[in-house]
C-alpha cells in the first residue's frame, strides 16, 4: 500500500516539475523574445545630438597662447579630443571601469552577470554591470532614473552607438562627460582642478586617482579627512587591474603605491565660476580677468559666457602683465602704503597689461579704469598739459612762442569772480620760455596763461577727442589736471600722440570663438585721426625734452626713444607718469586707493612725485616691453609754424590779463594753491 502511494507521489511530483520546468522554459523564451523586440525597436530610435545637452566652460587666453582664465556655471567642462587626453589615463579608466571595451558590441553579459552575482552575495566589484558605452549613453542621452525601461533603453543605444560610431569617438565622449567631483565634468576640466595640469600631461599616478573617482568622485576626495582610507584604496584597486592588464610594469605599481595622494593633489578650493591660471595669479590678473568678463558679458550675454564654451583670445600678453604687477609691487608692498595703477597699450590700442591694484580678493575697485572700474578718477595734475599744448598748435599758435614763467601768477575774476592764483612747483621761477621749455620744466604759471588762449572749453573737447571718457568741466584749471581721470583714459591719450594724431581706442579682446569653431568677433584696430600729424610731432618732440633733460628724466629706456611728462598733485596725492615709446604708451598712477591721503616720507622717500616712483614703474615696464624688439623712432617736427606769442613783464608776482580774442574774462576755475611742477630732476613733478 505505502509502496503504491509512494510510487503515484512520485509520479505526481515528476509531472510537477516538468510541468514547472516547461513553463519556466516559455516563460523565459517570452521573456527573451520580447526583451529582444524591445530593445530592436529600440535600436530605430535616433540617437540624440550629445553635445546639445552639456554646459561648456569658456576659455580666455592671451595674445600668445597662455591660459589666462575659465568662466563656468554649475558644470566645467572643456571637451577635449582623444588625441589631447594622456594615454594613460586611457588606459587606467578601461582597467577601471571596462576591461572588454575595445571588444565587446555595446554592453558585456559577463560583465552583467558577474555584477549580479556580486550584488547577491553583497560583495563589491572593481567592475559593474554597465560598459563605458552604457555609461556615456546613459550621461549624454537619458536622465538618471533607475528603472528596468531605462536599463533596455540604455543597452539598446549602446549597440546602435557602437554600431554606428568608432570605439575611439565613444570613448572621447565619455571622458568629455562623466563626472570627477569638485564641479569637474569631463577629463578637461578634472585633469586642472585636481592637479593643475593638462589632461595631456597626467601620469599613473594621476591617471589611477582620476579613474578611481569616477564610480562616486565625492566620498573618495583626498581632501575630505573621513574619506582619505576610500581614495587609497580606490588608486589601488586601480592600479592592480592596470598592472593585471599590462598597461604598467610591476616597478611602476610598486612606485605609485609609495607615493601618497595628498603629494600631488591641489587643495579643494570653493566652487568659483572664474579660475584665474597659476601664472594670472602670479601676475595680479584679477582687475583684468573682471575686466574681460564683463566686457564679454555685455557683448555676448551671461548664459554664453559662464556656459557657451568660448574660446576667447585677449590682446593681454601675461609675460608683460607679470612685469608691471612685479613693478607696480616691488616697493610699495603693504597695505597701509600708497598703490600703483598701470595700463600699457602697443601702437594698435590693444591692451597688453592692466594693473588695477595690489589684490583683487581685498579690494574690487580697478583703479585703472576709474569710474568704470567701480571707483573714481584721479586728478592727473601736469600730466594733462600736453593736452593744452596740443589744442593751442591746432589753434596755430607757435611752439615758440614765449612766456614769463614766474613763481606766482594772479588772474583777476577767474576764481568765481575771485582772484585765481598759480604757483608753479617749490615756487620756482623760470624768467622767459618758450612751449617747448614749459613743458619740460613743467611750468604751471606758463601753461596758465597759455589756456587764456585757447580757453578751456576747446581743451575739454580735444581731450575727449583723444581718448579721454571723463566728464570734464570747462574751467581754466583743467589745464593743471584738477579734474578726475582714469589712467586708461590718459594711457589712450598719450598713444594718440605717439601714433601721430589717430586715436586707436583701447580693446581687450582679440578674438571670441563659439563652441562650434565660428567667429563671433575679431579686433581690427581703425585709426581716427584727432590731431594733425605735425602737432602731434612738435608735442612729441617736447616729451622727448622732458625725459631727456626735464621732469621725467628718471624714465629713461637704454637704446630706445622715450617720450613722457609727469604729475602730481596738490599736496603730493596723486603721482603720475605718462608716456610712450615707438612701440608702446604707458600710463602710470601711485596714490592711496581709498583717500586722499598725502604722500610724505613713504617707504624712505621723502615726498612722493610723478618723477619718481611713477617714473621708476613706467621705465620697467617699458624696458620689459621693449626687450629684444627693433626700438624704432619717432619724427621730429620739420618746423615750429604759427603765431609766436610775446612775453609779458617778468616780476616776482604777476598779476596776468584775461581778457583776450579766445576768452571770456567771466570764466570760472577753482582755485589751485600747489600743484605739479618743477624745475628740479629729483623732485621735479
Amino acid at each position: 500500500m505505502v509502496s503504491a502511494r509512494l510510487k503515484r507521489n512520485r509520479r505526481s511530483s515528476s509531472s510537477l516539475a516538468r510541468r514547472t520546468r516547461r513553463l519556466a522554459y516559455y516563460g523565459l523564451l517570452i521573456f527573451v523574445a520580447g526583451t529582444a523586440g524591445f530593445i530592436q525597436v529600440l535600436g530605430r530610435l535616433e540617437l540624440p545630438d550629445a553635445s546639445a545637452v552639456s554646459d561648456q566652460t569658456t576659455i580666455v587666453f592671451d595674445r600668445d597662447g597662455d591660459e589666462i582664465a575659465r568662466f563656468h556655471g554649475e558644470q566645467n567642462r572643456v571637451p577635449l579630443s582623444i588625441e589631447e587626453v594622456s594615454p594613460i589615463l586611457v588606459d587606467a579608466v578601461i582597467a577601471a571601469e571596462d576591461r572588454g571595451f575595445l571588444d565587446h558590441p555595446g554592453v558585456d553579459p559577463i560583465a552583467i552577470g558577474r555584477a549580479l552575482w556580486a550584488d547577491l552575495r553583497s560583495e563589491g566589484s572593481l567592475q559593474g554591470g554597465s560598459t563605458i558605452t552604457q555609461q556615456y549613453v546613459k550621461n549624454a542621452f537619458l536622465s538618471p532614473e533607475r528603472t528596468f525601461v531605462r536599463k533596455l533603453k540604455e543597452a539598446s543605444l549602446a549597440i546602435k552607438l557602437e554600431r554606428e560610431t568608432e570605439k575611439a569617438e565613444i570613448l572621447e565622449g565619455y571622458l568629455n562627460t562623466i563626472y570627477f567631483g569638485r564641479g569637474a565634468y569631463g577629463i578637461g576640466a578634472a585633469a586642472r582642478v585636481w592637479f593643475g595640469v593638462t589632461a595631456a600631461e597626467l601620469n599613473i599616478a594621476q591617471s589611477s586617482y582620476l579613474a578611481g573617482l569616477i564610480r562616486a568622485p565625492e566620498i573618495a576626495d583626498i581632501s575630505r579627512e573621513s574619506q582619505v582610507n576610500e581614495a587609497y584604496r580606490r588608486r589601488t584597486s586601480v592600479i592592480d587591474a592596470m598592472l593585471e592588464e599590462g598597461y604598467i610594469t610591476s616597478d611602476e605599481h610598486a612606485a605609485v603605491e609609495a607615493t601618497s595622494i595628498e603629494s600631488y593633489t591641489l587643495e579643494r578650493r570653493p566652487n568659483s565660476s572664474i579660475e584665474l591660471s597659476p601664472m594670472a595669479e602670479a601676475a595680479g590678473a584679477g582687475y583684468l580677468v573682471e575686466m574681460i568678463r564683463r566686457e564679454l558679458t555685455e557683448r555676448h550675454g551671461s548664459a554664453v559666457v559662464f556656459q557657451g564654451g568660448l574660446r576667447v583670445t585677449a590682446t593681454i600678453d601675461l609675460d608683460l602683465q607679470l612685469e608691471a604687477y612685479r613693478a607696480a609691487t616691488a616697493v610699495l608692498d603693504e597695505p597701509h602704503e600708497p598703490t600703483a595703477a598701470v595700463v600699457l597699450l602697443d601702437d594698435t590700442g590693444g591692451i597688453r597689461a592692466l594693473v588695477g591694484g595690489r589684490d583683487f580678493d581685498e579690494a574690487q575697485v580697478n583703479l585703472a579704469l576709474g569710474t568704470l572700474g567701480g571707483g573714481s578718477g584721479r586728478q592727473p595734475g601736469s600730466a594733462f598739459k600736453p593736452i593744452v599744448l596740443a589744442r593751442a598748435l591746432e589753434v596755430g599758435i607757435s611752439a615758440m612762442s614765449q612766456f614769463e614763467s614766474p613763481a606766482t601768477i594772479d588772474f583777476p575774476g577767474l576764481d568765481n569772480g575771485e582772484t585765481w592764483t598759480v604757483r608753479n612747483y617749490d615756487q620756482s621761477s623760470h624768467g622767459v620760455i618758450d612751449l617747448l621749455q614749459a613743458t619740460t620744466v613743467s611750468s604751471n604759471t606758463a601753461f596758465a596763461q597759455l589756456i587764456l588762449e585757447t580757453g578751456p572749453s576747446p581743451v575739454r573737447q580735444l581731450a575727449n577727442d583723444l581718448g579721454v571718457v571723463a566728464d570734464l568741466e570747462p574751467v581754466h584749471s583743467l589745464v593743471l589736471g584738477t579734474q578726475e581721470v582714469s589712467v586708461l583714459d590718459m594711457a589712450t591719450a598719450y598713444a594718440s600722440f605717439a601714433s601721430r594724431g589717430e586715436r586707436h581706442d583701447p580693446e581687450i579682446l582679440l578674438e571670441v570663438i563659439d563652441s562650434s569653431g565660428g567667429t563671433l568677433s575679431r579686433f581690427q584696430s581703425t585709426g581716427v585721426r584727432v590731431l594733425s600729424r605735425q602737432s602731434a610731432d612738435i608735442v612729441v618732440e617736447a616729451l622727448v625734452r622732458t625725459v631727456v633733460s626735464g621732469t621725467g628724466h628718471r624714465a629713461q629706456v637704454d637704446g630706445v626713444p622715450s617720450a613722457g611728462k609727469t604729475g602730481t598733485t596738490q599736496d603730493y596725492r596723486d603721482a603720475w607718469f605718462v608716456g610712450f615709446t615707438p612701440r608702446f604708451t604707458a600710463a602710470v598712477w601711485v596714490g592711496h586707493p581709498t583717500s586722499n591721503e598725502s604722500m610724505l616720507d613713504v617707504a624712505g622717500v621723502e615726498r612722493v612725485t610723478g618723477g619718481s616712483w611713477p617714473a621708476e614703474i613706467w621705465r620697467s615696464v617699458m624696458t620689459a616691453a621693449n626687450a629684444g624688439l627693433e626700438p624704432g623712432s619717432f619724427v621730429q617736427p620739420e618746423s615750429y609754424p604759427g603765431r609766436v606769442l610775446a612775453p609779458s613783464t617778468s616780476t616776482s608776482t604777476t598779476t596776468a590779463p584775461v581778457t583776450t580774442s579766445t576768452v571770456a574774462p567771466t570764466t570760472s576755475a577753482p582755485s589751485v594753491d600747489s600743484t605739479t611742477s618743477s624745475t628740479s630732476p629729483d623732485d621735479g613733478s
